[in-house]
């Protein structure tokens, strides 16, 4: 054993010897931060060099773990050799100071054998106030701007955009004030108030566009605008647009609504989209649909945009379009209806808090889903109030809980409704319980769901509503303990009262059973059985306050258990003080004094006891170290007993009682040739002793005359 805890020490120290000489990679000169400007040239922008601890032929090799906020306007570290590495910016990058003015580069170092070390350079951008106008800007000129004809007035088609916006506010102007374009002072390019007229139809504006700063530092560069002429139509609807509104289920073919459009005389009409559920009459523009417009099947009838076109049949390019919007609106022909329409339940008053009760199908043919809106009707007597509150009946009480203090208690329900499309489930609530329920205080709810349909017609007072009936019934459970009233009692009585009298009699009810059998039983405090019960009175029987026997105390607190005859079985426990006066007929050999003690009122002291509580292994220890200890103390008595004994040359003293008298014998030895043979003499009391000592045996003392050899026990 010794020598494998030798081997492992030896491997422990040298795992630790060779993780004692991990080193990591050493940034030299980071972290750091490098301050560049916004305007800065593609190119190196910092340095770093990197060493390894231990050296190694392929030196030490650095990565780009990320970058803050990320961007691609930087190179990964390039390596030059010698463990130094840039950072470059690359071509194109345009750094803005406004935008993100510190990039956080995260750089990750290893090297043979090294721990991996990782680093941060902080660039920080400068902002450089000089005004630079975008490449976008500058190309203008050889990107001419094409406009439309009929472009709306005032539209935006060209803004100006810039690398470096400069110092202060900018102003925006163009050198050839004759051209009919605008800019505002965010650099947007605006269609004249009026639009463009016939006459700069087909022309090409040019002008150039200066941008100054607060310093008086300026760009500008050339734009140019063509407004491409466009075709005039010559057909017209004669309104921008139509909404119109009809009811479903009218039939097939039915008016919806007509439009127009004039010019020509060869005016054609035709939907673009959709075409499936309408048609339109090519020459009168008359529009009619061409299947039974129903809601429930089709929902998405409810709004329909419908694109109408008109032309001319001699100039087919000659268009107009024009948006009908055409709503559907629900016709309420049924009222919905629960299956059944009489719902009971029947649920015990001790059930768990989320216990479901029932589920009611209700269904309304005029829609599938989502219209029928549900209101509880309370036709119970106060203190109860139900009231439904999206979707959810609640029936508020106060009651008295476990006989103690008078608390709120609520009886919260939600409807389940399974609300179908003809016979088809789509979606469902619960009805169950939230809520405690108590049998002795009410037996049965008797609740009225009243359900509407909503947003089945336009008319509000087409819709139809139905009741439903659901009894809830609490079944009754043994949940209450018995009571008694008071649980508490006190009485004084003598000890010569008759056995057959009733001592006290307990009231106790039991609330789940006015009239249910109870159970009296005493489980603590009949000392000497003195005491018994008879159905709930308290009977005694004989006491006995003989000293030279059995005497009984003179208080007695009773404790009654009350148990009722249900299942399970509940139980209570009554307290009965019983004060006794000894009062006896026979006098008694010795003077007795009887002290009559009047009732004390009962005082009931909390007493907290602390205990020690050790580990399991102490307790192991500690028995072992005394079972130890007892055996060397008994080994050393026995050992002590047995030297005392053989020493010892005198032999035990006889002592003799004799029944309500005792006397006294002492024993005499007498020298004699043969052992074994002692006499014994009785002496008189009254003999003359010098000396006293202790007999070895028994240990009890005694006299004895040195002179005679006499002895008495003292």
């Amino acid at each position: 054993m010794g020598s494998e805890w030798h081997l492992l020490f030896f491997l422990l120290l040298t795992i630790w010897s060779k993780g004692a000489v991990i080193t990591a990679v050493v940034f030299n000169d980071l972290p750091r931060t490098v301050e560049v400007n916004e305007n800065v040239a593609a190119g190196v922008v910092a340095s770093f060099t990197v060493n390894c601890t231990t050296p190694s032929s392929s030196g030490p090799s650095v990565t780009l773990q990320n970058i803050s906020p990320t961007t691609m306007f930087f190179n990964s570290p390039n390596a030059l050799g010698n463990g130094t590495f840039q950072v470059t910016l690359r071509p194109g990058a345009t750094l803005n100071a406004r935008e993100v003015n510190q990039y956080t580069f995260t750089f990750q170092a290893e090297c043979p054998g090294e721990t991996i070390s990782t680093s941060q350079l902080y660039i920080q951008v400068k902002e450089v106030y000089e005004l630079l106008c975008d490449n976008s800007f500058l190309d203008t000129a050889a990107k001419p701007l094409v406009v439309p004809e009929d472009i709306a007035p005032e539209a935006v088609i060209y803004t100006v955009t810039l690398k470096r916006q400069g110092r202060g506010s900018l102003t925006f102007g163009f050198e050839n004030v004759l051209v009919p374009f605008t800019i505002n002072t965010e650099g947007q390019v605006r269609v004249p108030a009026t639009g463009f007229t016939r006459e700069q139809a087909g022309k090409l504006f040019q002008t150039n566009i200066v941008v100054k700063d607060a310093d008086g530092r300026n760009c500008s560069s050339f734009l140019e605008v063509q407004v491409q002429p466009v075709y005039h139509n010559t057909v017209n609807f004669t309104e921008s647009s139509i909404a119109v509104s009809v009811y479903e289920n009218n039939g097939p073919l039915q008016i919806i609504t007509q439009v127009h459009a004039h010019g020509g005389g060869h005016v054609r009409y035709q939907i673009r989209s959709p075409t499936v559920y309408f048609t339109i009459s090519s020459d009168l523009g008359v529009i009619k649909n061409t299947y039974n417009l129903d809601l429930d099947h089709n929902p998405g009838l409810h709004n329909t945009l419908l694109v109408v076109e008109a032309y001319d049949i001699l100039h087919p390019t000659d268009r107009a379009t024009i948006i009908v919007n055409i709503t559907v609106q629900r016709r309420n022909q049924q009222g919905p209806m629960c299956h059944p329409a009489i719902y009971v339940a029947e649920i015990p008053e001790t059930s768990r808090i989320g216990t479901s009760l029932a589920t009611l199908t209700c269904v309304d043919k005029d829609n599938n889903n989502r219209t029928l809106q549900y209101h509880m009707e309370n036709n119970q007597t106060p203190p109860y109030s139900f009231h439904m509150e999206h979707n959810v009946l609640q029936v508020n009480t106060t009651l008295d809980y476990d006989s103690a203090a008078m608390i709120s208690r609520g009886f919260l329900y939600q409807a389940t409704i399974l609300v179908t499309d003809n016979g088809n489930p789509q979606q469902t609530r619960d009805l169950y319980v939230l809520g405690p329920l108590d049998y002795e205080k009410q037996k049965s709810y008797r609740l009225i769901l009243t359900l509407k349909d909503l947003d089945n017609d336009v008319n509000p007072t087409k819709q139809f509503t139905t009741p439903c009936n659901i009894t809830i019934n609490v079944l009754n459970v043994n949940d209450n303990a018995p009571v008694c009233t008071p649980d508490f009692e006190t009485r004084t009585i003598c000890s010569t009262r008759a056995t057959d009298t009733s001592i006290v009699t307990l009231q106790c009810r039991d609330e789940d059973e006015e009239n249910g059998r109870l159970i009296y039983t005493i489980v603590g405090g009949n000392t000497n059985g003195r005491f018994r019960m008879i159905d709930n009175s308290l009977f005694h029987n004989t006491f006995s306050f003989n000293r030279d026997g059995i005497f009984d105390p003179r208080n007695y607190e009773l404790l009654v258990q009350v148990m009722d005859s249900h299942t399970p079985h509940l139980s209570t426990t009554a307290t009965i003080i019983v004060h006794v006066i000894p009062w006896t007929t026979t006098v008694p050999t010795t003077s007795t004094t009887t002290t009559t003690m009047a009732p004390k009122k009962p005082i009931i002291l909390h007493r907290t006891e602390e205990y020690w509580a050790p580990d399991p292994w102490f307790v192991v220890v500690l028995t072992v170290t005394g079972i130890l200890l007892l055996s060397a103390l008994g080994l050393l008595f026995w050992h002590f007993c047995c030297r005392k004994a053989q020493t010892e040359a005198s032999q035990p003293l006889l002592q003799n009682r004799g029944q309500r008298m005792e006397r006294n014998y002492i024993v005499t030895e007498e020298s004699s040739n043969d052992k074994g043979n002692v006499s014994a003499e009785v002496l008189s009391l009254h003999h003359h002793f010098d000396g006293r000592a202790q007999d070895p045996v028994t240990g009890q003392h005694y006299l004895y005359d040195s002179s005679s050899g006499a002895r008495r026990w003292v």
